[in-house]
C-alpha cells in the first residue's frame, strides 16, 4: 500500500510576478512604489502561514543549540562564498550570463551543508529577498515537519546529542540526520517511547529503539544521495554539447529554445551531433516551420523565444537571476523534473536588500538583450535504467546493522527527481530487491520506503511524499505505524497511489 502526500506551500519573494500556494491569495508585484509597498505588507503577512511558523521553530531551535556566536561565523562563511562567486559569474550587462550549468555556477556550500541549509531558512524571516528556490524546496519541509512536532521531537532521550551530530558533527551530512530526526518523531505520533542510540566507535549500531507497552524495535534509517553518480556523468556529458551548441545559437542570432530527446545514452553520442543537427534545421527553415529531425540517436525540435512575451513581462516585473521564473520566460513553460539550461545577456541586475555581511543571492534582472535555452532528456532504456537507482546496497547496510538477537525494522529515503519514467522503474527495482532479500539470521519485520520529491516551480514549491511498504515475518504493518508519512500537512488527503504516478497521469491528461 502507498500514500501520497501533495502538499503544497508557496512562498513569495520580490520584483516579480509570484504567487504563494497555501491556500492564500495570489498577488504580483510591478516596478510602481505602491505594488513594491504592498509586496513588502505580503512578506509580511505570510509570517502567519503554518509551514512559516513552524520552520522558524525548527531554526531556533536549532540555532539556541548551536549558539549564536558560532552561528555568526558560520553564516558570515556562507555568505563569503557566494559574495565570491557572484563576482566572478555576474556578467557586465552587455555580455551572456553564466551558463547555470556550469560547475562553478551551482548554488550550493559544499563544505558547511547545514550552515547553507540555515541559512536558506534564516533568510526567510531576515532576509525575504534572499533564496535559491531549487534548494529551498527540498529544505523547507523538514524544517517545517519538525517544527510542526517540535515538542515531540524534544521529548525524545538523546535528541540533543543527535543536534550535536546534526549542527556541530565533522560529517557533513544532515540530509540523513534530519531523515532521522523525522523518523524518530512518526514514531513519536504513533505512540511509541522513542530513543536514539549513541554510536560506538568498535562496531554500527541501528539508529533508534522504541517501545510501546510490551512491544519493543530496533530501527535503521539510511537515505540515499540527492542524485546518483550515473546522473551526475549524463549532465556533464550534456554539458559538452551545450558547450557545441551555443556557438551555433549566438550565430544564428534569433533567441531560440532547443528540445533535445537523447533516444540513446548521451555519452554514446557524438559531441558534435547536438549542434549539426540544430544547423541542419536552421538550414532547411526548420524553426520558422516547426518541424522535428530525428535519427536512431536523437529528436530535435526548436522554437524562437517569443520576445515581445519576454519583454512584456520584464516591462511589469523583475525576475530573479537564474530563476526557475527566467527559464519559463525562454522555454515557454518550467517542468520541476526536466533539465534546461540557458544563457542570456541582461540588460541590467539590481540586488534587493542592504549591501551588508548577510545578503547575498538576492539578485533580480530587469531585462534580457536576448537570450537561448535548451531543454533536454534522455529516454534510453539504459539511462532511465541506471538512474533509476535501487535501495539494495542501502539495505544492506541496514540489515548488516541490525542486531542478532531483537527485531529491527528499516527505513530508506530517497528523492524522487528524475520524473516518473525513472521513478516507475525505480518502484519495481526496490519491490523485487525487498521481497526477493535474503536477511539471513536477522530478524527484520518491516521495510519502509519513503520517497520524497521536493519541485522548485514558476513561483512556488512543492514537496511530495510516497510511502512504500513491506512487511517481513508476518507483522502487521498498521500495528506499528499507522501513519506513515514523514512530511505531511494539517489537511492533506492520503491516497493510495504514487506521486509519480499522478504526475504522469496528470501530464498525459494536459497533453
Amino acid at each position: 500500500m502507498r500514500k501520497t502526500n501533495k502538499g503544497k506551500n508557496r512562498k513569495k519573494d520580490k520584483p516579480r510576478k509570484v504567487s504563494k500556494k497555501g491556500r492564500s491569495k495570489v498577488k504580483s508585484a510591478s516596478r510602481s512604489e505602491k505594488d513594491w509597498d504592498s509586496l513588502e505588507q505580503f512578506l509580511e503577512s505570510r509570517k502567519s502561514d503554518e509551514w512559516f511558523i513552524n520552520s522558524k521553530k525548527a531554526l531556533d531551535w536549532f540555532l539556541d543549540h548551536m549558539g549564536q556566536d558560532v552561528w555568526h561565523e558560520r553564516k558570515l562563511n556562507v555568505v563569503a562564498y557566494f559574495k565570491k562567486q557572484q563576482e566572478q559569474l555576474i556578467p557586465d550587462s552587455s555580455n551572456f550570463g553564466i551558463n547555470i550549468e556550469d560547475e562553478d555556477a551551482r548554488v550550493a556550500f559544499h563544505s558547511d551543508w547545514i550552515a547553507w541549509y540555515l541559512y536558506l531558512v534564516e533568510s526567510l524571516y531576515d532576509r525575504p529577498s534572499v533564496d535559491e528556490l531549487p534548494q529551498s524546496s527540498r529544505i523547507y519541509p523538514f524544517f517545517a515537519a519538525i517544527g510542526r512536532h517540535i515538542d515531540l521531537a524534544k521529548s525524545i532521550k538523546g535528541i540533543d546529542s543527535k543536534l550535536d551530530e546534526l549542527l556541530k558533527g565533522k560529517a557533513n551530512q544532515p540530509d540523513s540526520i534530519l531523515f532521522e530526526i523525522l523518523v524518530a518523531i512518526m514514531y513519536r505520533r504513533n505512540g511509541w517511547t522513542v530513543e536514539f542510540i549513541p554510536e560506538v566507535s568498535r562496531s554500527k549500531t541501528p539508529d533508534l529503539f522504541v517501545t510501546r507497552g510490551s512491544e519493543h524495535f530496533y530501527v535503521e534509517c539510511k537515505r540515499q544521495a540527492k542524485v546518483t553518480e550515473y546522473s551526475e556523468l549524463e549532465r556533464k556529458e550534456w554539458r559538452k554539447r551545450w558547450a557545441k551548441l551555443v556557438p551555433v545559437l549566438t550565430t544564428y542570432g534569433t533567441p531560440t529554445h532547443v528540445d533535445v530527446v537523447f533516444k540513446t545514452e548521451v555519452s554514446n553520442t557524438d559531441e558534435n551531433l547536438v549542434s549539426h543537427v540544430l544547423v541542419e534545421l536552421i538550414r532547411r527553415n526548420g524553426i520558422e516551420d516547426s518541424i522535428s529531425l530525428e535519427n536512431e540517436q536523437i529528436i530535435i525540435t526548436a522554437n524562437h523565444i517569443d520576445m515581445n512575451a519576454v519583454n512584456k513581462h520584464f516591462d511589469r516585473f523583475q525576475v530573479r537571476w537564474n530563476s526557475p521564473q527566467m527559464i519559463a520566460l525562454f522555454a515557454g513553460g518550467y517542468d520541476s523534473s526536466g533539465s534546461y539550461t540557458q544563457i542570456h545577456s541582461p540588460k541590467a541586475i539590481n540586488a534587493w536588500g542592504p549591501d551588508d555581511q548577510e545578503h547575498i543571492l538576492n539578485l533580480f534582472c530587469e531585462g534580457v538583450f536576448t537570450a537561448y535555452c535548451a531543454k533536454w532528456e534522455c529516454i534510453a532504456e539504459e539511462s532511465i535504467d541506471k538512474k533509476a537507482k535501487d535501495v539494495r546496497k542501502l539495505l544492506s547496510k541496514a540489515i548488516n546493522q541490525a542486531p542478532l538477537d531483537a527485531p529491527t525494522i528499516v527505513h530508506i529515503a530517497y528523492e524522487t527527481l528524475h520524473g516518473p519514467i525513472v521513478e516507475y522503474s525505480r518502484a519495481d527495482k526496490i519491490r523485487n530487491s525487498i521481497q526477493s532479500f535474503d536477511c539471513k539470521d536477522k530478524d527484520i519485520r518491516a521495510i519502509y520506503c519513503h520517497a520524497i520529491q521536493p519541485a522548485a516551480l514558476v513561483d512556488s514549491f512543492e514537496i511530495a511524499e510516497t510511502t512504500m511498504r513491506f512487511s517481513k515475518n508476518g507483522a502487521i504493518l498498521e500495528d506499528i505505524l499507522k501513519h506513515d508519512l514523514l512530511l505531511d500537512e494539517p489537511g492533506v488527503k492520503m491516497r493510495d497511489d504514487t506521486h509519480w504516478n499522478e504526475d504522469f497521469t496528470a501530464k498525459q491528461t494536459l497533453s
